[in-house]
């Protein structure tokens, strides 16, 4: 890890996962004297125009969202050095894909509740115009016993903007997409439901359709 320390007040302390476009880390916020996640923008990416607009269309989008089950959002920004960041509740007990993965298929109780938190939280974004578009089972985190918090709007858009990710892009993870956005057509609400089906599906079987 070359750099410790972004803007001066985010201190990082560990690696907490890496997907296409971003790492993320555990990292300290030495202004608020709290724990967060930070997801930082690859440097390969850093001089890409376009990544670095969609890397700032995902703060904003995501910013906006205010719900108890969507991880929210406390500061993104420009570091001296270039690298772009968002800041993030840190949500320390895991997600939804390690807790199937470790303990099990969910009893069909839990896993309702699950699917309905994670659809409330999919309506609040869908009606400020915003579609997740990478519902799966590592956005979900677990925030307690019975509570979840999805993650990663990361390649979210706002469906009445213009936006630099066209049509054709085929974003997200392959084995949750709906058909539609496998086919790198244009997704709407349907989208998102169609893959939480699948999540619902893998809590309760193991697997996916």
């Amino acid at each position: 890890m070359e750099r410790t320390l972004i803007d001066n007040r985010y201190q990082l302390r560990a690696l907490a996962g890496s997907g296409g476009m971003a790492d993320v880390y555990l990292a300290y916020d030495k202004v608020l004297d709290r724990h967060v996640a930070i997801k930082l923008l690859k440097a390969r990416y850093a001089r890409d125009e376009e990544f670095v607009e969609r890397f700032r269309r995902e703060a904003k989008s995501a910013a906006a969202l205010v719900n108890r089950y969507i991880v929210p959002i406390f500061d993104w920004g420009e570091a001296e050095d270039g690298t772009y960041y968002i800041v993030m509740e840190y949500v320390p007990e895991g997600d939804l894909g390690d807790r199937i993965k470790n303990e099990g298929i969910l009893s069909p109780g839990t896993a309702a509740e699950v699917a309905l938190q994670v659809a409330e939280a999919l309506q609040a974004a869908h009606k400020r115009g915003i579609i997740h578009r990478d519902v799966k089972p590592r956005n979900i985190l677990i925030a307690g016993s019975a509570h979840i918090k999805v993650a990663d709007f990361g390649i979210a858009r706002a469906v009445e903007s213009t936006t630099i990710s066209h049509s054709g892009d085929i974003l997200g993870s392959v084995k949750y997409m709906s058909p539609e956005q496998a086919a790198g057509e244009r997704v709407g609400p349907e989208s998102d439901l169609y893959s939480l089906g699948v999540v619902l599906y893998e809590t309760l079987t193991g697997r996916v359709p």
